[in-house]
């Protein structure tokens, strides 16, 4: 029997090798000269790593014996030269499977053999690095900014930006993109009072005007939050007892003037509507609305039970209870359908439903959770703590403050809203910069009732979710500066009594409790 070979052994000058190894990290990559491979990172018992790859003629024969986390002995296979940019490991040669190539189960390797490496922070920022390289951090989370939804080559992408912390009190930027921010954003709005010490594998270092700093690398990169790890508890026991709390801040590009390319979304390539023009449209269509939030929509709720996993809403079963010939409801479970989970783990996230308004009509927006946390500034479990329904006793005042404020809305017209007569549109983005909102207002004020950029134009995104936001109000620029939103609108609203029901609509004094769930409704 051949003789197990060890990772710093492999060269290409054969193929007949035989290794013993662990998949710490395992992703399909697709590109349009390779179409869609398997690609991986095995690390030996002595914890020397080495990158492998499936092409896709073979992808079909390798898929299902290769899985993250398993051991096994690979033999048979060609040793290549490993170059280019992003490499998840420093060997000059990476493993690439054969038609021939034999994969065997085998005896595990350690489960604390993880092949975790992490770099220094002061090697990141100083450059000492090759950033041909990826790299492992660990660190302390010590502040985070609200997620953002950016326009990233055309299409809108989740970001958030991530300071961390070593033992030294020394300080690493971390931007996260794609779904790595939206998970490390749902976690650390479950979080306890406890420290939470981010793990990133594989990620890339990004030089910008010679700032560095440390990003995620598409699918190559894993992100986890206080994992059981031997090399997590050995940093924690080394962080300075100071008990530094994590702040929750505003991105920072929300204090700079918007890109060029968000100024042409809601300037030139999306059509201006007012909303008597919205309500007219007989076509699925994007555009842009301004108009000022009136009321808050109580009876819809503001808030939905969602499945922390996959964000989707989660199911109410009712516990039934045989009595006699009768069942009984005591209570109720809930259920994920996408996740097939009898108990999921419950997140709240928001769901307002705003009543807007604008000189010609008002109508209703529906405002999903990435843009109303943009808004707000807050997760929504911070407004609503641990929860174990979706029956909110009352709006908190936060909420309420919305009111009155104008904002540039883009929405999208739907086949439903033409023809049934569905009066709520969805936001698709919201811009609140105040030098963008009256410049917006005084391109279209002297005709309100066309549109201002002529033409029909395509959106360019078609994400369900948010963009850059700042909190406050707008203030006009032309004659009507002085007037309230309120007394901007058309005569016959005085107020919001006069176009609503007041049993439907949270009144914009005061604090009044939102009525129970209806049956025939949903949340």
């Amino acid at each position: 029997m051949a003789a197990m070979n060890f990772v710093s052994e492999l060269k290409p000058f054969k193929n007949m090798w035989k290794i013993q190894v662990k998949i710490i990290r395992l992703w399909k990559q697709y590109s349009a000269a390779g179409g869609e491979t398997i690609e991986m990172v095995f690390v030996d018992a002595r914890g020397d790593k080495i990158a492998g790859t499936v092409k896709r003629e073979l992808v079909g024969q390798f898929n299902r014996v290769l899985q993250e986390g398993d051991t096994k002995v690979i033999i048979n296979f060609t040793v290549t030269n490993s170059g280019g940019s992003y490499r998840p490991s420093k060997h000059p040669f990476k493993i690439v499977f054969l038609p021939t190539t034999r994969v065997r189960i085998c005896e595990d390797l350690p489960n604390n053999l993880t092949g975790l490496n992490p770099v220094k922070f002061g090697d990141v920022l100083n450059g000492v690095l090759d950033d041909d390289y990826l790299v492992d951090v660990i660190g302390q989370i010590v502040e985070v900014t609200q997620m953002e939804i950016v326009s990233v080559k055309g299409k809108d992408t989740q970001k958030i930006s991530v300071e961390l912390r070593n033992e030294d009190d020394e300080r690493l930027p971390l931007v996260l993109w794609g779904k790595f921010a939206e998970d490390v954003s749902n976690a650390i709005q479950l979080r306890s009072e406890q420290s939470i010490v981010c793990v990133l594998r594989f990620g890339k270092i990004k030089v910008w005007k010679e700032d560095r700093s440390i990003s995620n690398a598409y699918n190559v990169s894993n992100v986890s939050l206080n994992p059981q790890m031997d090399e997590v508890q050995a940093f924690m026991s080394l962080l300075p007892s100071d008990d530094l709390a994590m702040a929750i801040v505003d991105p920072k590009s929300n204090a700079v003037v918007p890109t060029v390319k968000e100024r042409d979304e809601f300037f030139r390539h999306t059509p201006r509507k007012t909303i008597s023009m919205v309500l007219e449209s007989k076509q699925v269509e994007k555009c842009i609305v301004m108009a000022s939030i009136g009321a808050i929509d109580s009876d819809m709720g503001w808030y939905y039970l969602s499945c922390k996993v996959c964000a989707k809403k989660v199911l109410t079963v009712p516990n039934d209870i045989e009595d006699g010939d009768e069942f009984n409801v005591s209570g109720h479970n809930y259920y994920c359908i996408k996740c097939k989970d009898k108990n999921p783990q419950l997140l709240p996230r928001y769901k307002l439903h705003l009543v807007v308004l604008d000189n010609t009509n008002d109508t209703k927006f529906l405002l999903f959770d990435n843009l109303a946390m943009q808004l707000l500034h807050k997760p929504c479990l911070e407004l609503t703590g641990p929860v174990t329904d979706e029956d909110p006793d009352m709006l908190p005042p936060i909420l309420q403050d919305l009111v009155g404020k104008t904002l540039l809305f883009k929405i999208g017209i739907e086949r439903e809203n033409y023809l049934y007569k569905h009066p709520t549109y969805k936001v698709l983005k919201i811009m609140s910069v105040i030098g963008m909102i009256n410049e917006f207002d005084v391109i279209g004020s002297p005709t309100e009732s066309q549109n201002t950029f002529g033409g029909t134009y395509s959106a360019l995104s078609d994400a369900p979710e948010g963009s850059l936001m700042l909190h406050g109000g707008s203030s006009q620029s032309d004659k009507t500066s002085d007037l309230t939103p309120a007394k901007r609108m058309r005569s016959p609203i005085i107020n919001l009594e006069d176009a609503f029901d007041q049993n439907s609509v949270t009144r914009s004094v005061g604090t009044r409790k939102i009525k129970q769930e209806k049956n025939e409704k949903s949340g």
